[in-house]
C-alpha cells in the first residue's frame, strides 16, 4: 500500500487521474533553468553555428542538443518538491531518479498562422503496463518560457482514461499489431478523434473546436491543452497521454525537456521484458521515426 501524499493534495490526485497530467509551478530552481538555458545557448553557437544574439543564424536543428542532455546541471531539477511529487504519483521508495531527465528540445519560431496539428498525435508507453498500478510518468520540464503559440507541447487532456478504457473493452486479438495499428484504431474510435489526427474533415476553426470546450468521448471529457510555463516548471503526465508537438509561432526558442519515462521498478522490468532482441523497439502508441528530426514529435 502506498503511503499517504506529502507534497500533492487528495484533489491535485485526483485531477491527475481525471485529465492526465498536473502542472507544477516553480517546481525547481528558476535559476537553475536559466543557467540550464545559457549551456544550451552555448551548445548551440559551438555546434550549430546559432547565436542568441543573431536572429539570423536562428533555425531548426537536426535531433537534439547532445551535451545539454547529460551536463551535471540539469541533476538540480530533482528537488525536494520534485521528488515529493513523484513520490506521492508513484510510491515513495517505488521508483529512483532517472540518470537524466530527458531530451533538450528546442524549437525555433517559424513564420505562419497557429493551428492545432492533424499529424503524430500518440502516446509513448502500453497502457497494459499500468492497468494495474500507475508504472511511470511522462515529464515535462521547462528550461524556458514558453508563451501561448509558441511550441509547447499539446497533450489530450483525458485522454489516458479513454485509451485505458477502450483498451479494457477490446478483445486482445484488436490491439495486436505495430503501433500504426493501434493509433490508427484510437483515432478511428470517434469522429472527434478523427477530425483532429486529420482523418476526417477539419472543423472551420480547429483551435475552437479542439482546445477551447471540451468533447465528452465515451463518458470522458477530452480537450487539447498546450504546455506553456516559465524557467522551473514542470508537468507530470500519465505515461500514457496523447500528444503531440506545437509548432512555434512566437518570438523566442523552447526550451524544454521531455522524459518519457520516469518509472517504478515494476515498470523497469516491463521495460526490459518488452525489448525487440534485436532491435530494442517497442511497440507502443508512439509514431515512426521522422527522416527530418527538426520537427520534435514533443
Amino acid at each position: 500500500m502506498r503511503s499517504a501524499p506529502t507534497t500533492l493534495s487528495a484533489a491535485e490526485i485526483s485531477r491527475f487521474h481525471d485529465e492526465g497530467y498536473l502542472i507544477v509551478r516553480r517546481a525547481f530552481s528558476p535559476d537553475d533553468a536559466l543557467a540550464m538555458q545559457h549551456e544550451w545557448w552555448s551548445e548551440l553557437s559551438e555546434a550549430h553555428g546559432i547565436r542568441r544574439d543573431d536572429r539570423a543564424t536562428w533555425r531548426p536543428i537536426l535531433g537534439d542538443l547532445k551535451r545539454a542532455k547529460h551536463s551535471p546541471i540539469q541533476q538540480r531539477i530533482a528537488t525536494p518538491r520534485v521528488r515529493g511529487v513523484i513520490d506521492d504519483l508513484l510510491g515513495a521508495g517505488n521508483w529512483r531518479p532517472p540518470r537524466d531527465w530527458g531530451r533538450a528540445l528546442v524549437t525555433f519560431p517559424q513564420p505562419g498562422a497557429w493551428d492545432v496539428p492533424t499529424e503524430l498525435w500518440h502516446w509513448d508507453s502500453p497502457c497494459g503496463w499500468h492497468s494495474n498500478a500507475l508504472n511511470a510518468l511522462f515529464v515535462v520540464s521547462f528550461v524556458g518560457s514558453v508563451a501561448a503559440r509558441s511550441g509547447g507541447t499539446l497533450l489530450l487532456s483525458g485522454s489516458p482514461r479513454l485509451l485505458m478504457r477502450q483498451e479494457a473493452a477490446l478483445a486482445s486479438d484488436e490491439w495486436q499489431g505495430d503501433a500504426a495499428t493501434r493509433r490508427d484504431l484510437f483515432h478511428r474510435s470517434h469522429p472527434w478523434l478523427m477530425a483532429l489526427a486529420g482523418k476526417a474533415p477539419s472543423p472551420p476553426d480547429r483551435i475552437a473546436s479542439f482546445m477551447e470546450v471540451e468533447t465528452e468521448i465515451d463518458g470522458v471529457p477530452v480537450r487539447v491543452v498546450e504546455l506553456t510555463g516559465e524557467p522551473g516548471d514542470m508537468v507530470f503526465c500519465h505515461p500514457t497521454i496523447v500528444h503531440c508537438g506545437g509548432p512555434n509561432c512566437g518570438a523566442q526558442p523552447r526550451f524544454m525537456r521531455i522524459r518519457q519515462q520516469v518509472m517504478t521498478h515494476t515498470g523497469r522490468t516491463l521495460l526490459s521484458r518488452s525489448m525487440h532482441p534485436r532491435s530494442g523497439a517497442i511497440d507502443v502508441g508512439r509514431p515512426p521515426p521522422r527522416s527530418d528530426r527538426s520537427s520534435p514529435r514533443h
